[in-house]
């Protein structure tokens, strides 16, 4: 009996150029995959996108695809290349190979193919992508004449209604996929006579893991590595994958001569089991706070397609933030908070409610001042009658995560990490963020873009909004509770 011949599709071929293991196991046994909410995300982000792009060659033909049969897509498209000059979702079938290309357009007697990415800017794996379609669908006979990536640009903000011929970029990669059909015919016919095979590739985990996309697979292919590994290693120095191929994977195997700076910190406070502290440096850091003290985090959400004025493609939205307060230090802890409504621009509501609560002359205490400053800087730009009083705000601004990045206090069990999801239940035992119904950013995003969703119910919108504020006040309750447990190692000796 012959065996079977797997068609590939143009994400399976992609994810084949990664790793053919991973290929293996998303055609047999796809049940070990786990695809995070992020990845999720990023593909709902990419179908909106290529949705709208259709808009910079409107009035083409589009090839239905819905409860559709490859077949009759194909023919489909056959019909519409006789006549249209713009066709979207064209499928073509050759040598194994299915695609549906986001784009074509005619140009003379030959087509030009346009391939849509949410990003901004053309990667290499986006060229790959463009080289299989150019494979497939001159091989089926259709002359291709120019290839390109259509990507979000980065510059465009958005000024009224969208200005789609401005949102994108396309950047032609014809030389670039042309030169990428040497070996095409014989990467594909590796990868379906793997598909054949009855086991999965003896590949190893390595740097192809993360690369060009994190794999959906990684939870099986690493169950053979421990907690504190190597993988843990945080900062720069020793290379982990010569270590991982010298046999060497527990945090306790590495030589000690090995390590220097931070990295032989960490191994060595792993073995120790005791935490670092640099006394010197974390009275540095308390001169350097004030009272009255706000404790500020932020809640953001992005789109790429910029869905208000004044927005760039994947700009950082705020929607929420946490405002935890004392006048003096032990003082009596105070709570402020916002939460937009659903389904409108959030950031004015968000920016008076923000500075009506923060005075001129309060020190605000974050936790990673980078993205809290970009949020305001952003802020100010966009409301600039209010960018002096945003701007005292940001000359006040203090980073929590000065002392643990620094490693003036560090805690083996914080992995390497200085994340405050990793720090705080390292030094205050009765807190985490286990147990919340949202539990990171991420989530956090997933909730806002749910509760849009849910505006019309009650009670559904009363459930979201509840564990939305239970965690953005996690966030700045837990910087209260770090800056204590700063005090109490200072006041020990």
């Amino acid at each position: 009996m012959a065996k079977k011949t797997f068609t590939l599709s143009k994400s399976r071929y992609i994810r084949g150029l990664q790793c053919h293991k991973s290929l293996w196991l998303f055609t047999h046994d796809r049940d070990l995959r786990v695809v995070s909410k992020s990845a999720a995300a990023s593909f709902q982000q990419g179908n909106e996108v290529g949705e709208c792009a259709h808009n910079i060659f409107p009035g083409g033909t589009f090839i239905d695809f819905k409860g559709v049969s490859f077949e009759e897509q194909i023919s489909q498209t056959q019909k519409a290349l006789k006549s249209a000059k713009v066709i979207y979702e064209a499928t073509f079938s050759y040598g194994g190979v299915l695609v549906k290309a986001d784009i074509m357009r005619k140009v003379g007697r030959s087509w030009e193919l346009y391939e849509v990415k949410a990003a901004n800017e053309v990667k290499d794996v986006h060229r790959d992508d463009a080289a299989v379609q150019y494979y497939v669908i001159s091989g089926s006979g259709v002359k291709i004449s120019k290839t390109f990536v259509t990507h979000l640009n980065r510059e465009y903000v958005r000024k009224g209604d969208l200005d789609v011929q401005a949102l994108f970029v396309s950047e032609d990669v014809t030389a670039d996929v042309k030169a990428k059909q040497a070996g095409r015919t014989a990467e594909i016919e590796q990868q379906q006579k793997m598909l054949a095979g009855k086991n999965a590739p003896k590949i190893d985990i390595g740097p192809h893991c993360a690369k060009p996309y994190p794999c959906d697979f990684e939870k099986h292919c690493w169950q053979q590595i421990p907690e504190n590994s190597i993988f843990d290693l945080a900062g720069n120095g020793v290379k982990k994958w010569p270590l991982y191929k010298d046999g060497i994977i527990k945090m306790e195997d590495i030589p000690l001569d090995k390590l220097k700076g931070q990295q032989l910190q960490q191994v060595q406070a792993y073995l120790d089991k005791k935490p670092i502290v640099d006394r010197t440096g974390l009275k540095a850091f308390l001169k350097d706070i004030w009272y009255p003290l706000y404790y500020l985090d932020f809640e953001t959400f992005l789109a790429a397609i910029p869905p208000y004025d004044g927005l760039k493609p994947y700009q950082q939205i705020p929607f929420q933030y946490s405002l935890h307060s004392q006048k003096r230090a032990g003082g009596k802890l105070y709570h402020k908070e916002f939460l937009a409504k659903p389904n409108c621009d959030p950031r004015k509501d968000l920016l008076d409610s923000l500075l009506d609560e923060i005075p001129a002359d309060a020190c605000v205490l974050v936790y990673y001042q980078t993205f809290e400053k970009g949020r305001l800087k952003e802020l100010a730009v966009q409301f600039p009658r209010k960018a002096k009083q945003i701007n005292a705000i940001i000359s006040n601004v203090r980073d929590l995560l000065v002392p643990f990045k620094g490693r003036a206090l560090y805690s083996w069990e914080q992995q390497g990490s200085h994340s405050i999801k990793k720090v705080l239940p390292a030094f205050v035992k009765d807190m985490s963020y286990e147990g919340l119904e949202v539990g990171d950013g991420g989530e956090a995003i997933e909730a806002y873009q749910k509760m849009c969703k849910v505006a019309d119910d009650p009670q559904d919108l009363a459930k979201i909004r509840k564990a939305l504020l239970e965690y953005c006040c996690q966030d700045t309750l837990a910087m209260v509770r770090l800056l204590e447990v700063i005090r109490g190692e200072v006041a020990e000796k």
